[in-house]
């Protein structure tokens, strides 16, 4: 069977998108699994189906788990929506399971998305028996860590570095995802303040592990930092291949602002067992 998809990238962070009506729902997730495999399949940190009536982003972990939304993922869904003659406006609405979100065109293959507030009180959301602010977290063998947990779009949890290149993300970050403190289990954000307007960060992702970049992961950063005085309402995320700018406005929304691209369009064969 031939699987039309464009693949698609936001600062490093890739997505595999293929439109509803190409689908046969059934062969999910094992669909999923075996295309985002990135040996034997095209290779993704997620998977976004496309729905057109209404606008709707359904987005996937490479593993085939459902995740409410996903910051660099909808932009890419909003460049996918572009080149494929989807939409035509320069701002647009997109359904997610986060509910929706506003999409502003600021220039080709730039995306300003409205992001809305993060919710800090909710536990239901984050999956947590107590509220997780500022709480001591032992590592194996290491000085305890700060948590600060919150649902920025989906479940995220904020550690601050002193510098990233010193942490061992993959194994920190796994182990502080898969703790039983998370039901459902969280998003790990490592971030490292540079100044009050820059910030460097790196994300451990449930169902995928380290990426590249996290647009709703900064989105939650810069929430945290500027709560506790570490940053300004405007600042620029660095991430290993790109940076993000966001905005907290004075209501307290969040805005992401990033860039989209294209980098293959085919079709992928999909064999059963």
């Amino acid at each position: 069977m031939k699987i039309a998809f464009r693949k698609y990238h936001g600062c490093g962070n890739d997505f595999i998108l293929v439109k509803d009506s190409d689908l046969e729902k059934s062969l999910l997730p094992e669909l999923i699994v075996k295309i985002c495999d990135r040996h034997t399949g095209v290779g993704a940190d997620g998977f976004i189906v496309v729905k057109t009536d209404p606008l709707e982003m359904v987005y996937y972990n490479q593993d085939g788990s459902r995740a409410p939304m996903c910051g660099n993922g909808i932009r890419c869904f909003s460049q996918f929506c572009v080149d494929e003659g989807i939409v035509h406006q320069t701002m647009f609405h997109v359904s997610t399971l986060a509910g929706d979100k506003v999409i502003k065109i600021s220039e080709p293959g730039m995306f300003e998305v409205d992001m809305g507030k993060p919710d800090l009180e909710d536990l239901s959301l984050v999956g947590t028996k107590e509220k997780i602010w500022g709480y001591p977290y032992r590592l194996k063998g290491e000085r305890p860590v700060f948590l600060y947990t919150l649902f920025q779009s989906t479940i995220h949890t904020v550690v601050f570095v002193e510098d990233l290149k010193m942490v061992h993300m993959e194994e920190t970050g796994k182990q502080i995802c898969e703790d039983p403190l998370f039901e459902k289990q969280t998003n790990v954000n490592f971030v490292q303040v540079i100044d009050p307007g820059h910030l460097r960060m790196q994300t451990y992702e449930r169902g995928c592990g380290i990426t590249l970049a996290c647009g709703t992961g900064a989105c939650a950063a810069v929430s945290v930092a500027y709560r506790l005085g570490k940053c300004e309402k405007e600042v620029k995320v660095s991430l290993p291949r790109g940076q993000l700018k966001i905005q907290i406005g004075d209501e307290g929304q969040v805005k992401m602002t990033g860039p989209a691209r294209c980098i293959a369009k085919g079709d992928y064969i999909y064999e059963t067992d």
